[in-house]
Order: structure tokens, then sequence, then C-alpha cells
């Protein structure tokens, strides 16, 4: 390992919290520290951006003029770093966007089975945080993010039409672990698995305790969710802390028949001083951190988590850096 790594994260809330908490505890790194402005930039070599939606484009900004090295955790589409590929390349940078959970993990395993079996034509991806608690919904990240993900309309391929899908749409009753649950459609992250092949079935649904979608109406309708309440919602909804899970699915097929499914899931008892999902995202960017410096893997320029996952030892060695930290991961092959 290079024993001049340092590293910055940009932003303070829950899953720049969780990187600190992993990457802190690693000798080799020189230091780590909170962005908080330009000044001191030059000193760090790898930029972490943990940046919520609406500020998310500082990450790559930041990369690119100061040349650092950039694992970006933010949820941004795919076009808005290939529009800046050739500037990435120029600076002679590698930056790894969507690194977490979802866009990240899931992505990473999708397109590893891609590669190994292409006649696959249906996926559909599930992906959510429950506790055991009937009813309860942890909200165990950016709070903003989590709401407006619930406003938004997504794009599905159902019967290999891309169809566009309302907030909520596609409603399924469902169970995970023994929680009573439900589905429903949602943005995903896959629009570069997307472009890559062709699909009969690609469907992403986000999975919420039972009662969750009548809860989230009640709460925006009666202007919960409004400027100036926002905030005072915010602070009461995250305040109750229960044992949470993080959980995944993914289901593979060929001609509706399952060729595989993976189980992905995350646990944390309600006073760990990470919840769930904040241990699931941020140990993706310390294994594939670690794959990097410690296995010599040299990466230069645009480099999407689809595109890691042609490299067998990378992808062996995320797994295995993920479980070494009690992240749950099973395939199951058909």
């Amino acid at each position: 390992m290079k024993e001049d790594v340092s590293i910055l994260i940009l932003g303070k809330g829950r899953i720049a919290q969780a990187v600190f908490y992993y990457f802190k505890k690693y000798s080799g790194i020189k230091k780590i520290d909170f962005f908080s402005g330009e000044k001191n930039i030059k000193d760090f070599s790898l930029l972490i951006s943990c940046l919520p939606a609406k500020d998310a484009y500082l990450g790559l900004e930041l990369a690119l003029k100061f040349r650092k090295n950039l694992l970006d955790i933010s949820d941004l589409d795919p076009p808005f770093y290939l529009k800046r590929k050739k500037e990435i390349e120029k600076q002679n940078i590698f930056v790894i966007p969507g690194c977490g959970f979802s866009p990240g993990l899931l992505n990473f395993i999708t397109a590893r089975e891609l590669i190994l079996n292409p006649y696959i034509d249906g996926v559909i991806i599930k992906a959510g945080s429950l506790s055991k608690e009937k009813f309860f919904f942890p909200f165990l990240w950016c709070f903003e993010d989590l709401i407006q993900e619930h406003t938004l309309y997504s794009y599905q391929i159902i019967s290999g039409k891309k169809i566009k899908c309302p907030p909520f749409s596609g409603y399924q009753n469902e169970e995970f672990l023994g929680i009573p649950s439900e589905t429903y459609f949602c943005p995903s992250g896959f629009e570069n698995i997307l472009e890559r092949k062709k699909f009969f079935d690609f469907h992403f649904r986000v999975i919420r305790p039972q009662g969750f979608m009548v809860f989230f109406n009640f709460l925006k309708n009666y202007g919960f969710f409004n400027k100036e309440n926002i905030h005072q919602t915010k602070n009461l909804l995250e305040k109750i802390k229960k044992d949470n899970y993080t959980i995944a699915t993914i289901e593979l097929k060929r001609k509706n028949k399952r060729v595989a499914f993976w189980k992905i899931f995350s646990f944390s008892k309600r006073n760990s001083p990470l919840n769930s999902m904040q241990k699931i995202t941020a140990v993706l960017p310390l294994s594939l951190f670690k794959v990097i410096f410690f296995k010599g893997i040299h990466l230069k320029g645009l480099k999407f988590m689809e595109d890691l996952a042609e490299n067998k030892i990378i992808f062996e060695e995320l797994l295995k850096g993920l479980r070494e930290k009690e992240i749950f991961i099973k395939r199951e092959g058909f």
C-alpha cells in the first residue's frame, strides 16, 4: 500500500460519518479528514464524495479542479460523468461513480452476472430497509434524498417495452426475513446496464414495511415535507431508533426461468455506532480502496462499477471485504 495515501471526505452526513468510521482504523492511511473548504485540498490524494443529491456535482468538480482521484458514493446519473470523461482522462486521475449500495454493489453484482451469463434477459432487483417492528420504517440515510426518490417517475423494462411508472406504482405485498413488506417501482441507477444490453424485463423495486405508502402520502398531503416543516419532520422521524436491516435481492432469468438469485443484507442493533445502511454503503468503498492500493490495481480514467465487474480479482476481493465486515452475501444457482 502507498504510505502517502491521504483521504478527504466530502459531506458530513450519515454516510460520510460511516466512511470516516471505517477508514480511520487503517494505519497505512497518512491522514483522513472532512472537507471544510478548498484551502487544504491539495494535501489529500483521494476524495470520497458522500454528498446529498443537491450538492453531488461538487465531488467531480473538485476532483477535476485539483487533479484528485475520486470515489463517489453520491447518486448521480451516468451521463453527468460521461460528459466529463475526456477531462477525467486528461487529468490523469481515476473517478469511480456510484460506489455505494445502490447504485454501487447491486450494479456490480448484476454486471458480473451478465458478463458470465450473457443470455440473461430478465433482471428483478429489490432493495430497501426494514425493522422487525411492525409498520416501522427506519430512516437510515439522507432524509431529503429518500423523500425525493418517492416523488419521481421511474422507467422499467416490462415485456420488452420501456414504461414510465409513477411513484408507488406496481405495488406488491411481500415478505423479507419474515417481515411483512411492500415493494413498488422506483428510480434505479442502472442506466449503464440498460444501455449495454437489451432486456425483456428489467425491474427495480424499493422495499418498505407494510403501510409505508399510506404513511408517506399522509405526511406529504398534510405538508410535513414542505420547506417550512421538513426539518422538524426529519428530526422527529430520525430520532426513533430500532434494530434495522438493509436488504437486497437480485433475480436473474432467461426466458422467464431463474438462472441465479442473490441475497444481500446488513443488520444493526438500534444502539450500534452505525446503522445497517451506513454499514453496507461505506464498506464497499473501503473494500474498493483496499483492492486498489493493497492489490496494486492500476486504474485511470472514468470507471463505473459495471466496468470493474469485468475484473475477477476486483470482484472476488470486494465481496470478500464485504463479508469480512459481516455483510451477508449469498448466490444461489439454478
